[in-house]
């Protein structure tokens, strides 16, 4: 079995290097026929899921680059990236848009081979939770890519010769599977407290479940899916807690990583390291090398400051002044004036580098994907639109009464006497507030629609930009959506030029 275990994980390291838009694999991903009728063997073959969406194509990188420049909130000293997705205007042929989508389908692929093999039939408890893993990452992934692209093609067993091309599904046949892999991934996956090595438990599958039904529900404050939304959300509500001080959540690894916030975590270490600090710090911020990608528009830092200004959540999300480890202090805005597109943006301070003195990026910083406070105000939200801010606050004001304890702040005081539609325009700005940057933006701003999107973001940033150096977005609904990738069109003999989606 120690041989079948190295064999396995040579197996997923180099299938890492040889990365198709294919979903069948030749020789087929693991193809020992023992792999997945034991613990040993299946968790490895987990992990190879894992890695996918681990990658520098995905979560590592990709993920970030495509659903934050299209969140309408960052910039980017990259000129090409500038002009294109940074002005939100992604091309079919943008590597990070093909990459995602191209990461997305093998994880999805891997997850296929798993369900097709580990008997459905069987006794053994923990081949039924890797199972049930396996059943929620790929939920996960379809979840990511139907909101990022519309209907995709849609993959629910091992891919052959004859079932490789395949038509976009609709969106609603994309969100069928979705919601029934989450309802058999709660089936089978153990709670938290009992999984290793980081990996989700159940309840993680009930607040992607809620998530799907919030994004289905819309800007329909009517819509039957606030009720599904409201059931799924309130499953996970106290079986997990905020950590005491929200700067923690980055402070260091023994506090950032796995703690009683965390609801799903892709895991890092030295093999597998995250490049996120490298993408979000500049070059001369340590002696190693930052490329800088991300930076806040100026709205988004002023939306803070503005609404609470005493908000101890704000030194632990922007940087605006930092020391070189040349002894030089660079200020950029709110820290100085706006003169230059240099001085003109700060940055996130989530993910900067957190010691100047290192010569590499390189950290063991696990990136958390789901967190108890974006449950909180999930719950707030979905209330408030069942029944009114009543019993809304309560979740929200859980939230609050987090941050103001970090600093012993009386910002942000709790909230009280909203109307709904008060309520409702507040929550969809304190997730912003609360989660920055951590992969939510792009959701939390389309989930509503292009005329929610175009109001409460377009037109701010665009009324906003008072520079020459500063982007003006465009009034045109296909930021909705990115584009279908080019290679995919190329390759899928189902899938045309006319299948594109609108506007590309």
């Amino acid at each position: 079995m120690k041989n079948l275990y190295k064999i396995l994980i040579f197996t997923i390291f180099t299938s890492l290097l040889y990365v198709s838009c294919d979903l069948e694999e030749n020789p087929p991903f693991l193809a020992e026929e023992n792999v997945y009728t034991s613990v040993e063997g299946a968790s490895a073959a987990l992990n190879g899921i894992y890695s996918s969406m681990a990658n520098f194509n995905n979560l590592s990188a990709d993920f970030h680059h495509a659903t934050l420049y299209m969140s309408g909130m960052f910039v980017t000293k990259k000129g090409s990236d500038k002009a294109t997705i940074g002005s939100l205007t992604p091309e079919p042929s943008m590597n990070y848009t093909t990459n995602l989508w191209r990461s997305s389908y093998q994880a999805i692929a891997r997850a296929n081979d798993m369900i097709a093999n580990v008997p459905s039939d069987t006794d053994d408890e923990e081949l039924k939770n890797i199972l049930g893993i396996s059943y929620f990452l790929r939920a996960h992934n379809y979840f990511t890519l139907v909101r990022l692209y519309g209907g995709v093609p849609l993959y629910s067993s091992p891919a052959t010769v004859t079932t490789l091309n395949k038509e976009r599904a609709s969106v609603e046949e994309v969100y069928a599977l979705i919601i029934a892999d989450a309802e058999k991934a709660k089936s089978l996956m153990f709670d938290a407290g009992m999984q290793t090595g980081g990996r989700p438990g159940k309840y993680a599958a009930s607040m992607l479940l809620a998530k799907a039904y919030l994004t289905l529900a819309g800007n329909d404050n009517a819509s039957p899916n606030w009720k599904k939304a409201y059931d799924e959300a309130i499953q996970v509500y106290g079986k997990y807690s905020l950590v005491a001080n929200y700067g923690n959540l980055w402070a260091s690894e023994g506090t950032a990583n796995n703690n009683t916030e965390s609801i799903f975590e892709i895991q890092f270490n030295e093999e597998n390291s995250s490049v996120l600090t490298k993408l979000f710090t500049p070059n001369a911020a340590y002696p190693g090398r930052g490329w800088e990608r991300f930076r806040v528009n100026p709205e988004v830092v002023d939306a803070h400051i503005a609404r609470y200004p005493g908000d101890p959540r704000i030194d632990f999300t922007f940087v605006s002044e930092y020391l070189k480890p040349n002894g030089q202090t660079v200020k950029v805005y709110p820290a100085r004036t706006r003169a230059s597109f240099n001085n003109s943006y700060p940055w996130v301070s989530k993910y900067f580098i957190k010691d100047q003195t290192a010569t590499t990026d390189a950290s063991n910083f696990n990136y958390v994907h789901y967190r108890y406070a974006d449950l909180l105000l999930m719950l707030a939200e979905i209330e408030n639109e069942l029944n009114g801010p009543a019993n809304a606050y309560t979740y929200v004001n859980e939230v609050l009464t987090r941050a103001r304890n970090t600093a012993a702040s009386a910002e942000p005081a709790d909230w009280s006497g909203l109307s709904q539609d008060d309520f409702r325009a507040a929550i969809m700005k304190e997730y912003h507030y609360e989660l920055l940057a951590e992969g939510q933006d792009f959701f939390v701003g389309h989930r509503r629609g292009y005329d929610f999107f175009k109001t409460n973001y377009i037109d701010v940033h665009n009324s906003r930009n008072d520079k020459s150096f500063d982007i003006t977005y465009p009034d045109n609904n296909k930021v909705m959506l990115f584009p279908i990738p080019s290679v995919e069109i190329d390759r899928n003999e189902k899938i045309s030029g006319t299948d594109q989606n609108v506007g590309y």
